[in-house]
């Protein structure tokens, strides 16, 4: 398995571990509040560290059993009020050969599982590292709540991987804002080689 990096401002993205122990789980969550605080230049209130503490413990339980994501990574500027933002990273082996259609069901949804509520926008979205790939945008309901997801996905034939980057959030407005910052940590994502 190959390693993905960044070269995103590490200030503003964080490696957030899926394996290892409680302990060093529990260290690193103490580390990302205090980051949080230094970057938001105040002192998180119980509720924030709490409520934060938690959000992240079910991302982390959720990606590591239920989408088996390879790596996460955890956007810092969202308020502390709100969920942090997480975006995960799954590489795929890639035994067919890399076309638009196969790239395209990569980023997109299941059609069998697409509710007919849903709404799918999906752009050619250029990487300096992986080339041409695809930025998918989807919005859905799920519980009353209005939820957008976006995925990036690339095929890189040089190491026979499908690489997909995606993350998803309950605040369309929220998650918007930020899409340009998003833009250019999908553009700054590459694949090294585990030592």
């Amino acid at each position: 398995m190959m390693i993905v990096e960044t070269d995103a401002d590490p200030a503003l993205w964080f490696h957030m571990p899926l394996h290892g122990s409680r302990s060093e789980f529990a260290q690193w969550l103490d580390l990302q509040l205090d980051a949080s605080a230094l970057l938001h230049q105040r002192k998180l209130t119980w509720r924030e560290k709490r409520q934060m503490k938690k959000f992240l413990e079910g991302s982390a339980a959720m990606l590591r059993d239920r989408v088996v994501a390879d790596q996460a990574f955890l956007f810092g500027p969202m308020p502390p009020q709100a969920a942090p933002l997480v975006f995960f990273v799954k590489q795929f082996d890639c035994d067919e050969e890399h076309s638009p259609l196969h790239l395209s069901m990569l980023a997109e949804p299941d059609p069998s599982t697409a509710a007919a509520s849903q709404r799918v926008e999906t752009v050619p979205f250029a990487s300096p590292q992986f080339g041409e790939g695809l930025r998918s945008l989807r919005s859905w309901t799920a519980d009353g709540n209005q939820m957008l997801s976006v995925s990036y996905a690339w095929n890189d034939p040089d190491h026979n991987i499908d690489l997909l980057l995606k993350g998803h959030y309950d605040d369309p407005a929220l998650l918007e804002s930020s899409f340009d910052a998003i833009d250019d940590f999908a553009r700054s994502v590459r694949l090294t080689n585990m030592a």
